[in-house]
């Protein structure tokens, strides 16, 4: 997705001087080589030209993140993927639909999950900052991205089942303006209404 936006970006010549970037979450003791805010000015930021005073991180702004999103203007859109537990962001099953951003130990599905990222560290991490499931739901829109068949029965029951903390994505029923990509047929994951 990263790759598709700098490539329309640079096509279309678009402007990214006055858009401000908010990373979803961070680990918590990892080197820099391995954080999301060095992967996203990679993948992204460097490659659209984001200026370094718009890229925000939740672990470099402590308990002033919400706050600085909300003196922003809030979120216009906000693009999350779904875990094999449910989980959006880091708001790992548990998580409460009114957390704001917050620190998080991970589960040992995540932390699994997550292990081929970490190729060459001295360790997966086990703890992250996260933005809250309210943060989330407050965005005007929410992108959800589920790829690969193993998130076909995760998805569903995120999307059709009862909305619970056990599974934090199924938060996102309640929200206005959902928009669900897949790369398998959601027909047969999920009703969408």
């Amino acid at each position: 997705m990263y790759a598709e936006l700098v490539k329309l970006s640079r096509q279309s010549n678009l402007d990214w001087s006055r858009v401000s970037c908010f990373a979803l979450d961070e680990y918590l003791d990892v080197d820099e080589a391995h954080s999301f805010s060095h992967y996203l000015s990679v993948n992204l930021y460097d490659g659209v030209g984001l200026p370094a005073a718009n890229r925000f991180n939740p672990s470099e702004s402590g308990d002033d993140y919400d706050a600085i999103i909300a003196d922003r203007g809030g979120l216009d859109i906000t693009i999350l993927g779904i875990g094999l537990n449910g989980h959006i962001a880091f708001n790992e099953p548990g998580t409460p639909a009114e957390s704001w951003t917050h620190s998080i130990v991970l589960t040992p599905s995540t932390i699994e999950a997550n292990r081929e990222l970490f190729k060459g560290a001295q360790r997966t991490p086990s703890r992250a900052v996260t933005m809250g499931i309210s943060t989330i739901l407050a965005s005007r829109r929410i992108i959800l991205m589920a790829f690969g068949e193993k998130k076909r029965a995760i998805l569903d029951q995120a999307l059709t089942g009862p909305v619970s903390p056990a599974i934090p994505a199924s938060f996102l029923q309640a929200h206005e303006s959902l928009q669900v990509f897949t790369d398998f047929d959601r027909a047969q994951a999920c009703r969408l209404d």
